[in-house]
């Protein structure tokens, strides 16, 4: 599976889906917390420059140096302040001429006769070019001069609003963090609910004796470990029991119906005329009977493994050769044509009376059509083994039911017990395979019994051919 694939599957999970939305709202708080705190460092900073400012005058007023704009021109001029220290002050006279401060400054002043004192918050360019926000209060003096006490709050601004950005980082370092771990833990969620499931998958694959881990001080995914294993094992013991009893009541009643058959054969071997032909059909019935209960413990034997049976290799177009061979008389009374598709040197690895069994049932259910072709061949990856007719096929949506037991596609009228495809599928299993039904172009259907690929070897089959030789 490619990484894009794992990205995919894990955006799909519903912990990597809680982990991104804790992490969506974790960053709309971040962006807030950063929107709200900027604007209340500079309402705090623009409330500490008021005071100061406030402070200023009130000093002045108190040495009386806003009565008379040369006396507070002096004492300005007695001072230290540098416009670099942020504390900005303007000073003119009563005609509006220039007795304190920079001439730039004098552009940010309104001079308003009607206001005594105002607050100011202008934008101006420095000296050097650079961008100034001057907050300040301006004052008329008592002769009539205005006195403006400002200081520059943008490099205080820059300064603070580090503050928001530094939290806003960690913040999102937090987010990053969260959801990392989110990551992390949807990763093994998804691990352990792959391994649920392919536990699960094993299980239906015939794998009886799969078990999902699972741990009794885990967590809740331990917790449902241990109750799909309690599930599966009452559902394995379940279906022994009905096995136990289907071929157990079959095995029962195998001999009475022998011997019914024997006393119905015996009558009609003494009476003649209609009587006779009605008990030959009875007998006929009973050997059907007879064959289903057959197939039915062969079945349960092959499903559980009890039967008898040894892998080992063989020439696979020797066994088809076999079967053609076996029912070419019968085929020949049907007008039936068989034909081989499988190339010499290349040998099969499995039991090879069961696969005869198994391609004999394929073949018996394909007889009654004109064409038939027996196969054995490398496809898709796997090997093939089995049979094609040119008959009407099964459609698609039946094929899953034609394998189980019992079940008979064609109406009531046919005479089958719907037992054969289901022997082949079991046969199929033991083999590690699979029964594969599916349209025979141009038409018919081809019913193979899929293999894994390790059982077909074309040099072990070259070296049998020699050894024939």
């Amino acid at each position: 599976m490619s990484w894009a694939e794992r990205l995919l599957r894990l955006s799909e999970t519903s912990t990597f889906r809680h982990a991104s939305l804790t992490a969506f709202v974790f960053l709309l708080m971040a962006f807030g917390s950063i929107l709200v705190s900027s604007r209340q460092i500079e309402s705090l900073l623009v409330d500490h420059v008021r005071d100061m400012v406030l402070a200023d005058i009130q000093e002045h007023e108190r040495k009386a140096n806003l009565r008379n704009a040369a006396a507070l021109s002096r004492a300005l001029a007695a001072t230290t302040l540098r416009e670099n220290d942020g504390n900005i002050a303007l000073m003119l006279s009563p005609r509006g001429d220039l007795l304190f401060g920079e001439r730039y400054l004098q552009q940010a002043l309104i001079v308003d006769n009607q206001q005594s004192a105002s607050w100011r918050n202008v934008v101006i360019h420095g000296r050097d070019g650079n961008l100034m926000r001057m907050f300040g209060m301006q004052v008329r003096l008592g002769d009539g001069g205005v006195f403006f006490s400002a200081f520059n709050i943008l490099p205080m601004l820059e300064r603070v609003r580090v503050i928001p950005i530094v939290a806003g980082s960690g913040l999102f370092a937090v987010l990053l963090t969260s959801l990392a771990i989110g990551l992390y833990s949807s990763l093994r969620s998804m691990r352990r609910v792959d391994r649920i499931r392919s536990a699960l998958r094993s299980y239906v694959g015939s794998e009886r004796e799969v078990t999902v881990p699972a741990s009794p001080s885990g967590d809740e995914f331990d917790l449902l470990g241990m109750d799909i294993n309690n599930v599966l094992a009452r559902i394995s013991l379940l279906m022994d029991e009905v096995k136990s009893v289907s071929s157990h009541l079959a095995h029962e009643l195998r001999t009475p119906l022998t011997r019914l058959h024997n006393r119905l054969a015996g009558v009609a071997e003494r009476v003649d005329g209609d009587l006779r032909d009605e008990i030959l059909d009875a007998v006929e019935e009973a050997e059907r009977i007879q064959r289903m209960f057959k197939a039915v413990l062969r079945i349960g034997e092959i499903e559980a493994g009890r039967c008898a049976h040894s892998f080992e290799w063989f020439d696979a177009r020797g066994l088809l050769t076999d079967v053609a061979d076996y029912y070419q008389p019968l085929a020949e009374a049907s007008g039936v044509t068989l034909r081989l598709d499988a190339a010499a040197g290349r040998s099969l690895l499995g039991d090879r009376a069961l696969l005869f069994q198994a391609l004999a049932n394929l073949l018996e259910n394909a007889l009654k059509y004109a064409g038939i072709t027996l196969l054995a061949r490398l496809h898709d990856g796997c090997v093939e083994i089995g049979v094609a007719d040119d008959g009407p096929g099964i459609p698609p949506d039946l094929r899953g039911e034609a394998v189980k037991r019992f079940r008979r596609l064609h109406g009531s009228e046919q005479t089958g017990s719907g037992l054969g495809l289901a022997l082949v599928n079991a046969i199929a299993k033991l083999h590690s395979g699979a029964l594969v039904l599916e349209e025979n172009q141009p038409h018919g259907l081809l019913a193979v019994l899929c293999l894994a690929r390790n059982h077909w070897d074309e040099e072990r089959g070259g070296l049998i051919e020699a050894l024939r030789g």
